[in-house]
């Protein structure tokens, strides 16, 4: 049977992970390529330095906010590894609590199993049928979580490109 809640929880907290690590390096190529630029000014006073000096500084200050939107992707994927690894736990709970009850979950749909599960009385049967609801309604509950949490992260990414896309299209336009 698929996952109720699809996704790799290790494999995105990995990831997160890398672009922290990618940020922090970024931070810090910016900082010395700074300090390398701002010295120019002592050695070469010319026109052309002061031309090279500040076409520097917007590549560094682009490569600055690259590295802010990275760190800010990081955090956001380590967050949603986090959510995802809770869900898909919730989701196992409600997995198991159905087949300690004799329920089958196919497509996200709970049903009672096929064939004879015990006597055929009324207290019993409504037991039953209320099982059936509280597993269905947990599974419904953590696949509306995930697509919540998961349409958030993604429009926290699609925010992140577009303003890189715009950063981007004015460093190429200067």
């Amino acid at each position: 049977m698929r996952s109720l809640v699809p996704g790799d929880p290790a494999s995105l907290s990995a990831l997160g992970a890398s672009a922290s690590r990618a940020s922090r390096e970024l931070a810090a190529a910016c900082e010395a390529s700074g300090t390398a630029y701002a010295s120019l000014k002592d050695g070469w006073g010319t026109s052309t330095s002061v031309r090279v000096r500040k076409e520097g500084r917007r590549a560094l200050d682009a490569l600055a906010v690259g590295g802010r939107h990275t760190a800010a992707v990081g955090t956001a994927i380590q967050s949603y590894a986090v959510e995802l690894s809770a869900l898909q736990a919730r989701a196992r709970a409600a997995l198991d609590e159905a087949a300690a009850a004799g329920i089958v979950v196919e497509d996200g749909r709970a049903r009672l199993a096929w064939g004879v599960t015990g006597e055929a009385d009324s207290a019993t049967t409504r037991e039953r049928t209320d099982a059936v609801a509280r597993v269905q309604a947990e599974i419904e509950a953590v696949a509306a979580q995930h697509r919540r949490r998961r349409d958030r992260f993604l429009a926290e990414v699609m925010a992140s490109t577009t303003e890189l896309e715009s950063v981007a299209r004015a460093l190429r336009l200067s």
